[in-house]
């Protein structure tokens, strides 16, 4: 297992075109031999340096700080809000391969998403999407016209372009620990967890927060594995149940990811998710033959069967497999 110096110095460069105030500070930390061990304190599941950095600005922390002061001053409140939060970045751009996903299973739709944080991603067919390919765009509004957020994705080619917006006439979420729009703390939380520089992404997120405002989601407090099926069982039965599971399994125990698979796929209807390569056993090993590539690509998978190549946070879906 890597130190946690090491995992601050990877996410360091991991970071630095995306966020150089994220890559700084984080490298700072890995440096810091007395910061190590304030972090390597906390329980090993919330070291990670996302979760640190952003407990450090919702306490305070100013993106032109200095972390290693404010974390040696404000260590107790960052390491308690560490403790009690998790990373819940609920990025709507997830939606735009979800929509793609859900081009091949007939409607109407149940759809029952898992992690869902505010529920955010449960609105995919109120936001416009726009998905450019190489031989033009596609533009898909909501049935009652354009939305005010519109979100762009990027098809590879021979990629098939989606053609229709879902019919989804129920939703639902599922998160250990739900974000309440109605929480000015939940809503500062998930405002924070955008990278200090994403102002776009912030402008993504508000548009979003309305949205979510006029149609909020049914969100229920539970764990996974132990509440996916008493919450599929409030689906109508005349819709396709759709569980949606995006960039959540790797938080669970592998024993874990293998118990809600194996619920998930005796579920009726289908199970979408989008996942490290490496994260659901069985799929980047049929992924290794459909669609090769690195251990660090994120996959749409439909059923535990990849689907595509995807950007982790869903701008992008660079390869599709041959036939699905």
């Amino acid at each position: 297992m890597s130190s946690t110096a090491e995992r601050y110095r990877r996410f360091a460069r991991e970071a630095a075109e995306r966020s150089p105030i994220y890559a700084a500070w984080s490298a700072a930390i890995a440096d810091d031999d007395e910061l190590i061990e304030l972090i390597d304190t906390l329980p090993v599941a919330d070291r990670q340096p996302v979760l640190v950095l952003t407990a450090a600005r919702y306490s305070g922390l100013s993106p032109r700080g200095d972390v290693r002061t404010w974390l040696e001053g404000e260590w107790d409140a960052v390491a308690e809000i560490a403790c009690s939060r998790a990373t819940q970045t609920n990025d709507p751009r997830r939606t735009g391969p979800l929509i793609a996903a859900l081009q091949g299973i007939a409607g109407p739709i149940a759809l029952l998403e898992v992690g869902a944080s505010a529920g955010l991603g449960l609105l995919a067919d109120r936001y416009t999407h726009v998905f450019a390919h190489p031989d033009g765009e596609r533009r898909l509004d909501p049935v009652d016209g354009p939305s005010p957020l519109e979100l762009r994705c990027e098809l590879g080619a021979g990629v098939p372009v989606p053609m229709r917006m879902p019919d989804i006439v129920w939703r639902a979420g599922l998160d250990r620990s739900p974000l309440r729009l109605d929480r000015a703390d939940d809503e500062r939380w998930l405002r924070t967890l955008v990278w200090p520089e994403e102002r776009a992404r912030a402008a993504q997120l508000d548009a979003a927060i309305a949205i979510a405002r006029e149609h909020p989601a049914h969100l229920v407090a539970a764990d996974a594995v132990d509440g996916v099926a008493a919450l599929a069982a409030h689906a109508p039965t005349e819709a396709t149940l759709v569980v949606w599971s995006p960039a959540v399994l790797v938080y669970l125990s592998p024993d874990d990811r293998a118990r809600f698979a194996a619920l998930a796929r005796g579920l009726p209807g289908h199970w979408l998710s989008l996942d490290g390569r490496r994260v659901i056993a069985g799929v980047g090993e049929r992924a290794d033959e459909s669609l090769p590539g690195d251990d660090g690509d994120f996959l749409l998978s439909r059923d535990g069967h990849p689907l595509a190549v995807v950007s982790p946070h869903g701008e992008r879906i660079e390869r599709w497999v041959a036939s699905s």
